[in-house]
């Protein structure tokens, strides 16, 4: 992050999956829609689910690590069960479902405890994170309710190219474009997150979300915190105070 600025990054990295989105999907032989009104259509469920939850999230990690990011950003289930109760209500929580949510973000917590305790800007990671986590929630429950019957690399790509629009937008307005320096670490990233962050991540995601309860899928983000650790230590050689054995035996 520090050769990248977050905006700019954000939106660099959702303009060029979508562009190699539109390559796949001329081999895949994916067939777009000609009207305008389709195209914005499938487009703006971006908004919620690129756009402004990873502008919240991309300015949280000029604060916090990324590892500490995922685990206040391992709210994500609690508010699929949520709105699942009001718009998806054939995947209605139960009380078990509940109690599982419950224990897997306790062990999150207690993992990483003394980082939340000890991070000077944990109070403003969570205001940022949170409400990312949130609007990226209401995201993932319109897809199932409103667009599971669309292609799914389709509504990647286009969703991914709507977010990287209103992201460069603001962008413009609030980030010298010269403050993004060239270098090996930050092209290198952006390639990164925008091949397996992106294209990979989220054609997978879509992919699953059409064959598993949302509830169920949603629980990958108590997984990522660790990953997000693991990488921080491999790639950045980044010390990360974590709680010993309690919070793992939840997992």
């Amino acid at each position: 992050m520090a050769d990248a600025p977050p905006l700019w990054s954000a939106g660099l990295r959702f303009l060029i999956a979508g562009l190699i989105l539109i390559i796949i999907n001329r081999f895949r032989k994916v067939i777009y829609p000609i009207s305008v009104k389709e195209i914005v259509r499938i487009s703006l469920p971006g908004l919620i689910i690129y756009a402004f939850p990873y502008m919240l999230v991309y300015h949280a990690e000029q604060y916090i690590s990324s590892a500490l990011t995922a685990a206040l950003f391992a709210s994500f289930p609690f508010f699929i069960a949520a709105y699942s109760i009001f718009l998806l209500k054939s995947e209605k929580p139960n009380i078990y479902a509940w109690s599982g949510l419950a224990v897997g973000f306790s062990g999150v917590l207690m993992v990483f405890y003394d980082s939340l305790v000890t991070s000077e800007f944990v109070l403003l990671g969570a205001v940022l994170v949170v409400p990312a986590s949130a609007i990226s929630a209401l995201g993932t429950i319109v897809l199932r309710v409103w667009y599971n019957d669309e292609d799914f690399t389709l509504m990647v790509c286009l969703q991914s190219l709507a977010g990287a629009v209103v992201i460069m937008a603001a962008a413009i307005i609030f980030e010298p474009l010269s403050s993004f320096r060239i270098t090996f670490l930050s092209v290198g990233a952006l390639l990164y997150l925008a091949i397996f962050g992106s294209v990979l991540a989220f054609t997978g995601y879509y992919w699953l979300l059409k064959r598993m309860k949302v509830i169920t899928l949603s629980l990958l983000a108590f997984i990522t915190p660790v990953i997000a650790v693991g990488l921080e230590y491999l790639l950045l050689s980044e010390y990360f105070l974590l709680s010993p054995r309690p919070g793992r035996c939840l997992y």
